[in-house]
């Protein structure tokens, strides 16, 4: 069975990497597995720890994925593809590519802006990073 990853942030080259998935998961004989997979940024500063329970925080990662997930996990379940989805905390790159890997993904698949060479260097790049960090196949839609 084909084990998916597909890296979901809300952007329209998430929902590519979604339509390919879709289409990857339907042209496969054996069935696919997809889990989706929303990295959310820690919130940070010196107050949050202080003024921000624990609990507080978590909730906040919660509900922030769950509203990027929800259309994701409707498109799938339209097509009939079995799926999980998770909300990491952390740095992207180095979230997904372990999640990946706890799970046996076959593949990741993410969308990325294409920006190019000199973008990925002065911008840096999630893709970048998941493309170095990954021992399995990354396939990137732009």
């Amino acid at each position: 069975m084909l084990t998916l990853l597909i890296a979901i942030d809300g952007s329209r080259y998430s929902d590519r990497a979604l339509d390919y998935a879709v289409a990857r998961a339907a042209s496969t004989r054996d069935g696919a597995r997809v889990h989706l997979l929303n990295v959310q940024m820690p919130l940070t500063g010196v107050n949050v720890k202080l003024f921000i329970s624990k609990e507080s925080q978590q909730a906040h990662y919660r509900e922030e994925g769950m509203a990027v997930l929800a259309g994701p996990r409707q498109r799938l379940a339209e097509a009939g593809i079995e799926h999980d989805f998770h909300i990491g905390v952390g740095d992207p790159g180095q979230v997904i590519v372990d999640y990946a890997g706890s799970k046996g993904c076959n593949e990741v698949v993410m969308g990325t802006h294409g920006r190019g060479f000199l973008g990925g260097v002065v911008l840096g790049s999630v893709a970048q990073r998941v493309v170095q960090l990954a021992s399995m196949p990354v396939v990137l839609v732009k």
